[in-house]
C-alpha cells in the first residue's frame, strides 16, 4: 500500500488519487482518463498500465525516503519542497485562514502558539506547522541531500 506516499506527494503539492481497493483494469482506465502516472510496487498493474500506454513508476524501495527518492528520480525531480497547496487526506486545494475563523476547530495550546493555518476548501481539514511538518521538513532535507 502506498496511501502514505500519496499523503506525502499531496504535501508537496502534487495532485494525486489513491485507491486501496479498486481493480487494476478500472485504476488504469481512470489513469489513462485523467492523464495520471500509476505509482505502484505490483509487477502485474505496472506491466497493465505501460501497455496502455500510461506513465508507470514501479517502486523496488521499500521505506517511505527510498521511494521517494525513486520516484524523485523517475521524474527528474531536483528537489521537494513543502507546498501547503493540497489536502493530504483527500487531494483538494488548501487555503490560507484566519485563525479567528477556526478557533472552535483548533486545540488551545495550538491556538496559543501557532498563527498561520490552512484549510481544506473539500473536507475542511485545517492544517498548521507543527511537529509533523518539521518530521516531514527534516525528511524533505534528507531526500533532497540524496537525489
Amino acid at each position: 500500500m502506498l496511501g502514505t506516499i500519496a499523503k506525502k506527494l499531496r504535501m508537496l503539492g502534487f495532485d494525486c488519487t489513491y485507491y486501496n481497493t479498486i481493480p487494476d483494469d478500472d485504476l488504469v482506465l481512470a489513469a489513462k482518463k485523467q492523464n495520471r502516472i500509476i505509482i505502484t510496487k505490483d509487477d502485474k498493474l505496472a506491466t497493465n498500465a505501460i501497455q496502455h500506454d500510461i506513465i508507470t513508476i514501479k517502486l523496488q524501495a521499500h521505506t517511505e525516503k527510498e521511494q521517494l527518492i525513486e520516484i524523485a528520480h523517475k521524474i527528474n525531480w531536483k528537489s521537494f519542497d513543502l507546498d501547503y497547496s493540497r489536502c493530504s487526506l483527500c487531494n483538494d486545494m488548501l487555503e490560507q485562514v484566519e485563525k479567528s475563523t477556526i478557533l472552535e476547530k483548533i486545540p488551545p495550546k495550538i491556538a496559543e502558539s501557532v498563527e498561520k493555518f490552512w484549510q481544506c476548501r473539500e473536507c475542511s481539514h485545517i492544517y498548521w506547522v507543527g511537529t509533523h511538518i518539521r518530521n516531514l521538513e527534516k525528511l524533505i532535507a534528507e531526500i533532497n541531500a540524496a537525489i
